[in-house]
């Protein structure tokens, strides 16, 4: 296979990765409380780009204990940690607990909830497309602009950056491989 048809391929396959992602609006975002298990399979569900960062019930323990997301209430966690515990999952990827903590901090004291996490999504979408090469520039996202907004842009881009290296790392490994497997037979 030459490199420029793999190439190719690789961009395709990059792009065919974000084409349909969406996260789930703090409005879709189940209301009714969710068990642990419950919870960890439902965020999970959000990250089909990043298995290797999918949650485990210690995980959200650990959040809870270090106060990083609010502890269930009767053994359920509701719609605001979920929300919460989907922000910290990709923002761990590239900030460690104490800076993700100080960004939420900043957020609280400026939009509520459900104003924050909506835009994180609507950012986080916009930025997968433009850095997947799906579009030339990223979209302006809300209607105002802060210094929250610029700092959770930055941090949107940096994931989206990780995720586009790791997805692209793990394409050419996946090629090199089916090659290896085509010359030995």
């Amino acid at each position: 296979m030459s490199i420029l048809i793999e190439n190719k391929e690789i961009k395709q396959a990059l792009v065919e990765k974000v084409k349909d992602f969406q996260l789930p609006r703090y409005e879709e975002i189940p209301d009714v409380g969710l068990y642990l298990d419950q919870v960890v399979r439902y965020v999970n569900r959000y990250f089909p780009l990043c298995s290797e960062n999918e949650i485990t019930p210690s995980m959200v323990s650990n959040y809870v204990k270090h106060k990083i997301i609010n502890g269930p209430k009767k053994k359920c966690y509701g719609k605001e940690s979920i929300a919460r515990l989907i922000f910290v999952c990709y923002m761990k990827m590239v900030s460690p607990l104490e800076d993700i903590r100080l960004m939420e901090e900043r957020q609280n004291n400026t939009y509520p909830l459900n104003i924050a996490y909506d835009y994180f999504c609507e950012e986080l979408e916009n930025m997968l497309q433009h850095v997947f090469g799906m579009k030339p520039e990223p979209d302006e996202v809300g209607k105002d602009h802060t210094l929250e907004k610029e700092l959770l842009r930055s941090a949107v881009l940096a994931v989206t950056h990780k995720l586009y290296l790791d997805n692209y790392f793990r394409l050419i490994r996946e090629y090199a491989a089916v090659e290896d497997e085509e010359s030995e037979v």
